[in-house]
């Protein structure tokens, strides 16, 4: 409950008459004052026990789907079955999978009458995003409080990947889209040719040869289907704004588009998410020796042995690891150097996500996820009373939420331009 303005005119009016009765030689004005502080706290008394019976409820009126990064409009609607019209302002909650909507919003509704009040919605996070109750306050009939009043909407929206969206939508062909040719059987002839040496003898077209006088070998094409592997960091740097979303939410739409695509040629798409280590992977392939492609943005020795699609290749990428003429697929020895340890004068120490060298100074930069496990954060606190008592206003550090790159960029003005 916060006073209105109504009442702060009765508090003050009897601090006035009190002090007047203290100061008067009149016995009558010493208890005056006790009528506008009787009046304010009878108006209260009032005001609480309408507002508690109170049949004020919101709705949040919007489609039940919505798509990672493209804006969504709706709608808070309130009704007022009382018959006296209310003013209520609101704080336009949102669930973790949406960009907060910080601005106070305020509205009037008429006695037995319903308001509607529309706002955008940004999804920025998959899944199903049950609505938390709306922060509300109600200016009471007497006008002397706003009166805390929580409001649920009973709402739920899925945020699922922006994908094609395809008017129609797409089938599998009875075969695969790409042929090859192979020699021997197949799906069906693709063409005569001369024998070539090591061509096996049960490819020859003995009638073709004998009409040809020179041998003449069977080329057949058959249905390919490819299998295809998209990786997706979920690491730290995935929560990196880029646009509307983070990298995570911009990898996940393009994997959708992808896999739209892939389904319409009747080729099997899978998924692997990871960090520091497999997080998910999915589905499995199966022992069918088709070609793998793999897409992903860096690539990890432990991919090959955590992710089951990936396990048949792992000596293969090896193998391609060692050639010296080819990329490197992927450098432990540079991995590891991306965490360098920080020792302290007793010995101690840690590795900080970023070591930060500006002005001849050293700095440490911390990202702070999971604090919502237990372990993790008494480390963090740990870790952090380390850096207060070692290395006094040198640790910079940001924590998990949708406006990470808001903050990094204000924590990078402040210490390093």
């Amino acid at each position: 409950m916060h006073l209105a303005q109504r009442a702060y005119v009765l508090v003050l009016l009897t601090a006035v008459l009190c002090v007047v009765g203290i100061w008067s030689d009149e016995p009558a004005l010493a208890y005056l004052w006790h009528i506008p502080a009787a009046l304010l706290l009878l108006g209260l008394a009032l005001e609480g026990w309408f507002i508690a019976r109170l049949p004020l409820e919101a709705q949040l009126s919007s489609a039940p789907r919505a798509f990672l990064g493209r804006p969504q409009p709706a709608t808070f609607q309130f009704a007022n079955a009382s018959p006296r019209p209310l003013a209520v302002h609101y704080t336009p909650a949102v669930p973790a999978g949406f960009e907060t909507l910080a601005r106070v919003r305020r509205v009037r509704i008429a006695a037995r009458g319903t308001v509607r009040d529309p706002v955008t919605l940004l999804p920025v996070r998959l899944g199903p995003q049950p609505w938390p109750k709306l922060p509300a306050r109600v200016l009471g009939p007497l006008r002397l409080a706003w009166w805390t009043r929580p409001l649920d909407p009973h709402s739920r929206i899925v945020v699922a990947p922006d994908a094609l969206r395809s008017p129609v939508r797409p089938r599998g062909l009875a075969g695969g889209a790409r042929p090859r040719r192979v020699g021997g059987a197949g799906a069906e002839l693709h063409q005569l040719r001369a024998y070539a040496p090591g061509d096996p003898l049960a490819r020859i077209d003995w009638k073709a040869t004998a009409r040809a006088g020179a041998l003449i070998t069977r080329e057949f094409s058959e249905d390919q289907h490819l299998d295809i592997l998209i990786g997706i960091d979920a690491g730290r740097f995935s929560r990196v704004r880029v646009g509307r979303l983070d990298r995570f939410g911009l990898y996940a739409n393009l994997a959708a588009r992808f896999a739209e695509v892939v389904t319409h040629h009747d080729d099997r798409i899978g998924l692997m998410v990871y960090a520091d280590r497999v997080l998910a992977s999915f589905p499995e392939f199966g022992d069918e020796r088709e070609p793998l492609l793999l897409f992903t943005e860096v690539m990890f020795p432990w991919m090959f042995r955590e992710a089951s699609q990936l396990r048949p290749f792992a000596e293969a990428a090896d193998l391609l690891a060692q050639a010296a003429d080819l990329l490197d697929l992927y450098e432990p020895d540079r991995l590891a150097r991306n965490e360098v340890p920080v020792f302290a004068p007793d010995g101690t120490f840690y590795l900080p996500d970023f070591t930060i060298t500006w002005n001849g100074e050293k700095w440490f930069w911390e990202h702070w996820g999971l604090m919502n496990d237990d372990a993790y954060r008494n480390h963090t606190e740990t870790k952090i009373g380390w850096y207060a008592k070692h290395f006094s206003e040198r640790l910079v550090e940001t924590s998990e939420s949708t406006q990470l790159s808001e903050d990094a960029d204000k924590l990078i003005r402040a210490h390093f331009s």
